[in-house]
């Protein structure tokens, strides 16, 4: 918690200065289901407040937020505190007092470290290619990451495009078991990976189910129109930053 509200009234004015929307959360458990709801291209959070959980937030954003996702800490002028955060894995650590100059500077900074590598040349369906190095699925405008498990699902199924890939063949190849043992996780992973792809490629791709059979990923066929197709231009993509704070 930013209890400080001089520290927060630094913060949130230099970041809504350098363009940020901000929001302001209570704790870890509220932040969490805020960034479910919405994309956040920023997170900051005072460490001094012992409901902060960086290592919660850092596995959070490993395992389903974008990785591009900046995540900055907060706290007193500490060595052992800034070891400790660091080596969670938050981006970099900002002592107090805060200077708005220093705090953006550090943010900038940290978020040109988390730009990603150009993506290997890889599978590529419907203008979604598998980044394997960067362990994410990759589109024109997005990026989103994947767990190790859904990076492995994802290139079998991307690999055998457009054709069924059996539930025995994915227990097989990527759980390295009896479809009837792995069952319920190939559910569950193939939903939150279904999940993933519309957030990368919207409705571009398609992963479905066979029922009783397995699943199978396709390019959805574009829509055609009575009249023939447009000749209007396509819409440039539209680009949101938001900032977190964890106040």
């Amino acid at each position: 918690m930013i209890e400080d509200k001089d520290t927060q009234l630094v913060v949130r004015t230099a970041l809504e200065c350098a363009g940020f929307h901000c929001e302001v959360y209570a704790s870890t458990g509220t932040l969490l289901r805020g960034i479910k709801r919405d994309d956040h291209g920023l997170i900051v959070v005072d460490v001094d407040d012992p409901a902060t959980d960086c290592a919660a937030l850092v596995d959070w954003r490993r395992n389903w937020l974008n990785p591009e996702v900046t995540l900055v800490a907060l706290g007193r002028t500490d060595p052992l505190t800034a070891a400790r955060v660091l080596n969670a894995g938050v981006d970099d650590f900002v002592a107090k007092p805060v200077r708005g100059a220093e705090l953006l500077a550090r943010i900038g900074a940290a978020a040109r470290r988390r730009q990603p590598a150009p993506a290997e040349a890889g599978l590529s369906v419907a203008g979604c290619s598998i980044d394997r190095s960067a362990c994410a699925i990759v589109s024109r405008s997005h990026r989103v990451g994947l767990t190790a498990r859904e990076l492995a699902l994802a290139q079998l199924l991307f690999e055998n495009a457009g054709q069924l890939v059996t539930r025995a063949r994915l227990a097989q190849d990527v759980w390295g078991a009896d479809a009837g043992i792995t069952g319920r996780s190939i559910e569950q992973h193939i939903y939150q990976l279904r999940r993933k792809l519309k957030r990368c490629a919207g409705e571009a791709l398609a992963l479905r189910g066979v029922y009783g059979s397995g699943y199978r990923i396709d390019a959805a066929a574009a829509p055609r129109s009575a009249s023939g197709p447009s000749s209007a231009p396509a819409a440039a993509p539209g680009l949101a930053v938001q900032a977190t704070l964890h106040a």
